[in-house]
């Protein structure tokens, strides 16, 4: 008898909790080429369900060609090639350069063992409950950029859990059911400039540029204050440079890309060396940034390999809980 759980039953269709279960037996190798599979009549009496469910379940897995029947015999397994069949469920907030660079990678590590689908919640509730709403039943894997607010986390509970991997950020409590790859935040910005301090020492006062303190970008400033707390420098966190005063001996950790080409063509109006005068590493690795100002040093997640290795958690099936590495690359801005 096929084991099924069925205690998320309310918050998702019982057929598709059938062919989950269906497949985990073929991907953990219980159920082999050829294996009978219970009949219809079997796990309705067991289950106590009806005909139909366990038709449209059965019908399904015939269409991905993992069973098929046999007349007056039942149905047996077909193919155990389940990593063929991926049909994933790509949730981002948005999309920038960056995660273009995360998305190619995903695709390339699928290895075309399926097919992928990718949308945008925009950090919008709403939005983010409605696209998950209607995913539900339609994919075999959800990868998925969360929203923090209690009725986004909440929608989670309809996928299947198993099937569910939570990308880039996450939080305590997503990390405690669901498998991820993530960014460490407050742990990898202070990290990568304790790695680097010699690069700041000629430097007088340390400067985040950050446009909010809300969700991770918190944690971005919690770890920015804790490095510069340890080595006693001058540090300010500012949210809005239309009056900020540049002046030499500034050092930028620049979050957003728009605040970058401000302090560029505000620190050279003003007659001060980039990479002598005034310090610069920007968030988020771009090709752009290798030419501009001669080169500007970037810190940031590996996205290339983040999509890589989500698209290996994919295909494994495996429950994994991964951090994602944190690079610095050095250039003439620093």
């Amino acid at each position: 008898m096929i084991n099924i759980d069925f205690t998320n039953s309310h918050s998702q269709p019982k057929y598709r909790l059938i062919i989950d279960a269906v497949i985990e037996l073929l991907q953990n190798g219980t159920l082999q080429k050829g294996d009978k599979l219970p009949s219809c009549n079997e796990l309705c009496k067991e289950y106590h369900l009806s005909q139909d469910t366990v038709y449209m379940a059965y019908n399904e897995l015939k269409k991905l060609g993992l069973i098929a029947s046999k007349v007056g015999k039942g149905y047996f397994v077909q193919n155990t090639n389940v990593g063929a069949e991926h049909k994933v469920f790509v949730l981002f907030d948005h999309l920038s350069a960056y995660k273009e660079e995360l998305y190619e990678a995903f695709k390339q590590g699928m290895k075309g063992k399926g097919s992928e689908q990718i949308f945008f919640h925009h950090n919008n509730p709403k939005v983010f409950k409605t696209l998950i709403e209607s995913a539900i039943g339609e994919y075999t894997d959800f990868v998925i950029m969360p929203i923090f607010e209690k009725e986004a986390i909440q929608i989670l509970v309809k996928l299947p859990r198993k099937k569910v991997y939570i990308l880039d950020r996450s939080n305590t409590e997503l990390k405690k059911q669901y498998s991820y790859i993530c960014q460490e935040f407050e742990r990898d910005i202070y990290q990568i400039l304790n790695q680097n301090y010699s690069s700041f020492e000629c430097y007088s006062r340390m400067v985040l540029s950050i446009r909010h303190t809300k969700g991770h970008f918190r944690e971005i400033c919690s770890g920015f204050k804790a490095f510069c707390k340890k080595y006693n420098y001058e540090s300010e966190a500012v949210f809005d440079l239309t009056t900020f005063k540049i002046t030499k001996g500034d050092a930028f950790i620049v979050v957003d890309d728009k605040d970058l080409v401000t302090i560029v063509m505000r620190a050279q109006a003003l007659g001060l060396e980039i990479g002598k005068d005034v310090g610069i590493i920007s968030y988020n690795e771009t090709a752009l940034k290798q030419i501009v100002a001669g080169g500007i040093s970037t810190i940031s997640t590996d996205f290339v390999l983040m999509g890589k290795n989500m698209a290996e958690l994919v295909l494994s099936g495996k429950k994994q809980k991964c951090h994602n590495p944190f690079v610095m690359i050095k250039r003439h801005s620093i």
